[in-house]
């Protein structure tokens, strides 16, 4: 197994795996090591392959970086174990397969620190077989520490109460949240398992449950709370138990348990045992609990930065063509995004090229992406008319994309001889040519993608001359939100005309992007940023 780092963030356990030979660490989420957080730089530090081993350096950012408390101005070497600081963000390196969990106070450890004190007191009641009693629970400390699904540490919980107490039943309730009705998860009858349903008083259940109270029934047939169950009567039981299952914050449920032997009378020495055993099944029911959530989230983690891989390895390069400068990023607002942008080349030399944006968030706006995206490569070659393009590629759409879902999308045909774009706008925000000191903005032509099953697009031109820029981009940019305030299109422009003639395309991208980072000051993005940029030569 490799390294990953991971780290609590805004209230979410986040794991990344060094699965690369330099993985950078920011603000922006253009870093492998995205950190949205006010004390992180937009570009931070680098973790980088060295040997068989890591190392981290800072890269000039504004609070710094340290490991295990040392200034990493220089490359410093990392292992497993090691807690790197980026900010005021802690992330500690560990074994893949690790599986992080909140600290806790309440572990078996001092569980059986409580156990050695109710067994200590001078009111505690001792027996002969007082030595055998601690050697169980001793066991059952030990047992209980073993990682083991729910059901397992349920059903081997009863076996060692078992162990303890001459009952002939025994019972595991649980309730899945405070409030909701507990449900029997585990039961044994004379050694074995069972299914046999838990038959017992609203009233009893109500006080060990609400009320945190540990209940006995010395004589159930003679109680008023059993006594009238036909159930109770059928089984002749003659004593019975419940406690509640309290891992010293909340009740998780109750344990519960019967004899229908006529000489066994529970009593307060059978009461502790079972109280003290139930307080260790809870507190292990609590870590399992957490175990379960913490793989689980740790599993759709992995599954989000294996789908972030491939939906990245879907996106080109930017051409490169004789007389003509292009740059295209895709940066995304969580793991994956609705995002998207191509290019392809026909066999006539012509450039086409698009860029959408996906409604909604997350997995489910991916997967649209992926879709629309695979779909348009199907048809590039087929339609040499824009407007025919984009109504197939919305018939299709629409057929595999559920109702109040759309695509927005920009799509150009570029001839680099004459610098003529034929384009239609399905709904997209509104791309810039930059003309001297002046904008020229390409609107719409036609509604987003999948609204309608068939609509009658129309194409519309534009002469892109040289050295003048063409930037097409989604909402993430002009949307850009601080305090109810937008980014918005004015800014976006007078950056472009302020930067249009730098010699690099990507001086231009970043340079606009920085300008939104300052703009937002540490409020995270809300939306993915897609940016592309052309300039005829």
């Amino acid at each position: 197994m490799g390294l990953q780092l991971s780290t609590r963030l805004n209230g979410e356990h986040r794991v990344w795996p060094l699965d690369q030979e330099r993985l950078t660490v920011g603000r922006s989420s253009k870093h492998a090591v995205h950190l949205p957080d006010a004390t992180v730089s937009k570009d931070h530090a680098e973790i980088a392959k060295k040997g068989e081993g890591w190392s981290v350096r800072d890269l000039g950012s504004r609070n710094g970086t340290r490991v295990n408390g040392e200034e990493a101005s220089q490359a410093i070497a990392v292992r497993e174990g090691d807690m790197v600081e980026i900010g005021k963000v802690m992330l500690r390196v560990e074994r893949e397969s690790a599986v992080p969990l909140d600290p806790s106070p309440h572990n078996p450890t001092s569980t059986r620190l409580r156990v050695q004190d109710m067994l200590g007191r001078p009111s505690a009641p001792l027996a002969a077989d007082s030595g055998k009693v601690l050697s169980l629970l001793a066991e059952a400390g030990r047992m209980l520490v073993l990682p083991r699904p729910l059901p397992e540490t349920c059903e081997t919980m009863l076996a060692f109460v078992e162990k303890a107490l001459p009952a002939t039943r025994l019972v595991i309730m649980l309730r899945e949240k405070e409030g909701s009705e507990p449900v029997q998860i585990a039961a044994r009858s004379r050694g074995g398992a069972s299914r046999q349903p838990l038959a017992m008083s609203r009233t009893i259940m109500d006080t060990v449950l609400n009320d945190c109270t540990a209940v006995i029934i010395g004589d159930a047939l003679a109680d008023s709370h059993f006594g009238k169950q036909q159930s109770i009567v059928a089984a002749a039981i003659h004593s019975a138990m419940a406690v509640p299952l309290f891992d010293n914050e909340r009740v998780l449920g109750l344990m519960y348990a019967d004899s229908t032997d006529m000489m066994v009378t529970f009593g307060q020495e059978q009461l502790e045992i079972f109280t003290l055993l139930a307080n260790m099944a809870a507190v292990k029911i609590t870590n399992v609990r957490l175990l379960e959530a913490e793989q689980q989230r740790a599993r759709m983690e992995q599954e989000l930065a294996t789908a972030s891989r491939i939906q990245r390895s879907l996106l080109p390069g930017p051409p490169s063509l004789p007389g003509l400068q292009c740059n295209a990023r895709l940066e995304t607002c969580f793991e994956v995004g609705g995002d998207l942008y191509d290019f392809h080349v026909r066999d006539d030399g012509r450039l086409v090229f698009m860029v959408g944006d996906v409604s909604g968030k997350g997995m489910g706006a991916s997967l649209l992406m992926s879709s629309t995206l695979s779909s348009a490569r199907v048809l590039y070659d087929i339609c040499h008319d824009p407007a025919e393009f984009i109504g197939r590629l919305n018939a299709v759409v629409h057929r595999s994309t559920e109702a109040g879902h759309f695509v927005t999308l920009f799509f150009g045909c570029l001839d680099l001889a004459t610098g003529q774009l034929d384009y239609v706008n399905a709904g997209h925000n509104a791309p810039m040519v930059v003309r001297g000191g002046s904008l020229v903005e390409l609107e719409a032509t036609g509604i987003p993608l999948a609204i309608l099953p068939a609509f009658p697009y129309t194409a519309s031109s534009v002469t892109l001359g040289p050295r003048e820029l063409l930037a097409v981009f989604s909402d993430g940019i002009p949307e850009a939100a601080r305090d109810g305030e937008f980014f918005d299109n004015e800014r976006l422009g007078k950056s472009l005309i302020a930067h249009a003639q730098d010699p690099k395309l990507e001086q231009v991208g970043d340079q606009l992007l920085d300008e939104v980072e300052s703009f937002l000051d540490g409020t995270p993005r809300g939306d993915d940023v897609t940016l592309v940029l052309m300039r005829r030569e």
